[in-house]
């Protein structure tokens, strides 16, 4: 009777808690961009796409830079989960031609920036600092996006780098790299941006869930208040078991 009771009270105070108080949104990028090692001084803001590439010919790396406004999130807020998201427009195959192959399955990592950048400004020569701490990392999926679909994301699991922005450290944006650079082939892939596309249903994007600390403080007092409750039901059935065996 008491396990159920536990099972009951718990379970309905953690549902309600989280039809109630767990949030989540969308947040799209400030600003993108992306850079190219073979044009040290090139900068591609303002562009359609950004490009992730590893090679040691031309035109060799290529990074790719996001930043992300997170005035939408209340201070304090405590993060449940972050993933950033980016919608693959096309990937290089493997083309002897063209020497070429297929970036499905390779690294991409996203590290969070050290430094301040713009849109208009930042190039491959006074790309800004990163730090490796909490950084994510994920394989390029299989498949083909492209203008007219299909629909093809690539995600990470950036909640460390979103706690430590929530936290305090400065939000100058994400990295995204090839882990491993300097390919003996060039396999590259190609993301959609924010600039020149026909909707939001491009952009790059991150998804956040996040609860309030008042909101996670009412919980546990909730929780607390059950576990007193349930305490004194069950003293008292121990009391009534204890005095009828005596009887």
């Amino acid at each position: 009777m008491v396990v159920i009771l536990v099972v009951v009270l718990y379970g309905a105070a953690i549902g309600g808690f989280w039809v109630t108080s767990v949030r989540s949104l969308f947040i799209f990028p400030a600003a993108d961009s992306y850079s190219w090692q073979s044009f040290p001084d090139a900068n591609n803001g303002g562009s359609d796409n950004f490009e992730i590439t590893s090679s040691i010919a031309p035109p060799k790396n290529m990074r790719g830079w996001i930043t992300f406004n997170l005035s939408k999130i209340p201070p304090g807020a405590w993060i449940i989960t972050a993933k950033l998201w980016l919608r693959i427009w096309h990937k290089t195959t493997d083309d002897d031609s063209h020497g070429t192959a297929d970036s499905t399955g390779r690294i991409y990592g996203v590290y969070r920036v050290t430094q301040p950048w713009t849109e208009y400004n930042i190039t491959w020569t006074n790309q800004p600092e990163y730090t490796r701490e909490h950084h994510a990392e994920a394989a390029v999926p299989p498949g083909q996006g492209g203008w007219e679909g299909p629909i093809l994301w690539m995600e990470w699991d950036v909640t460390g780098i979103v706690t430590d922005w929530m936290w305090g450290a400065s939000n100058y944006g994400i990295l995204v790299r090839d882990s491993q650079e300097d390919a003996q082939i060039l396999s590259s892939t190609q993301f959609f941006t924010h600039d020149k596309v026909p909707d939001e249903g491009y952009y790059p994007r991150l998804a956040v869930t996040y609860v309030t600390p008042l909101a996670a403080a009412l919980l546990v007092a909730l929780l607390i208040i059950e576990g007193l409750f349930i305490t004194v039901i069950w003293r008292r059935q121990a009391v009534r078991l204890d005095a009828s065996r005596r009887a």
